[in-house]
This record gives C-alpha cells, structure tokens and sequence, in this order.
C-alpha cells in the first residue's frame, strides 16, 4: 500500500518504505532469513514484483525503521498486513532490524510498541495476529514483554495475539 502514515516510539521512527529501501531490505532479510517461516533467499527480481504487488494492496501497511536521530538511515522493517477494519484485527510481522546500524538494545522492542500503537490508535485495531518461529527465542520473549499471548503451536510455529487491552502501552 503506497501510504504516508509515520509513527514514533522512543528512539524509533516509523516511515513509508519506499522503492529505494527495498534492495536493503532484501539484503537484511535473506542474511536472517532463518527466522522467517518462509526461510529461501529471495532475488532481486523477486524482490522488486513483490513489491509491485505490495503497492497495489489496500490491506498491507509496510515501514521501515529508522531512528529518530537518524531519519533517513534504513535499519529494518516491519509490517501491518491481512488489515480487516470492519473485524478490527490485522496480523503483525516481517520486522527485521539491522543489528550492524542499530547497536543499542531494545531498538526492535521500541518498533513493534509503534506499530501497534498504530494499528491501535490510527486503524483503531482491536487486535493483532502473528505467527513466530518456535526457535526464534528472541522474537518470542520480545513480543510476550509487549503483550502478545501464545494460542497455539503447530510445526514449529506460535500462533500469538495482542489484545488491545492486554498491550503494555496506555492507549487513548
């Protein structure tokens, strides 16, 4: 979706990706592709149609990260997708962040809390799907510190949900 929303938490800014971000993105991506469920390295080909299909969605929110001090250094990525407004639930993902331009701790916990006081606040959201690696340790404990509950498990996958009023954040 070809959007203009941004959104901050803390250090982090929340801004558009766009066209010339999506090469770094590519790269970042298939060197932690390991903690994707789809785990194959993707070409630059690929990468560019999917992108082309992105914009096209109405219901697929995609940022990049950058830091607040930084505005216009790429350090990740992270997506609102699967966006139902009239059931008020989207699914939470494709963050990845750049551990190499973002050496301070907490930079990926300080981006999922702004996409979801985005999907809270400005989708009005009532809650936020994801589904995580068992084996990505990390990702787990992050999105449990945020708020997240674990549903379910199957092949090695947690099904997790936030619930608005089970989110760490005040929203109003």
């Amino acid at each position: 979706m070809n959007h203009e929303y941004e959104c901050f938490f803390q250090r982090v800014q929340l801004k558009p990706l766009e066209q010339k971000d999506i090469e770094l993105l590519r790269e970042l991506r298939n060197q932690n592709c390991k903690y994707f469920l789809s785990q194959g390295e993707i070409t630059e080909e690929e990468q560019k149609n999917w992108y082309q299909r992105y914009l096209s969605k109405n219901d697929d929110i995609m940022f990049k990260i950058v830091k607040k001090k930084e505005p216009e250094r790429f350090i990740g990525a992270v997506a609102l997708y699967d966006i139902d407004l009239l059931a008020k639930t989207a699914e939470f993902g494709r963050i990845i962040v750049d551990k190499t331009k973002a050496l301070e701790r907490g930079i990926g916990t300080e981006a999922v809390i702004a996409v979801c006081l985005f999907g809270f606040r400005v989708l009005h959201l009532k809650q936020i799907i994801c589904d995580v690696l068992t084996t990505n340790e990390r990702a787990v404990k992050t999105y449990k510190n945020v708020g997240f509950q674990i549903t379910g498990e199957r092949e090695g996958v947690y099904d997790m949900i936030l619930m608005k009023e089970h989110f760490c954040q005040p929203i109003s």
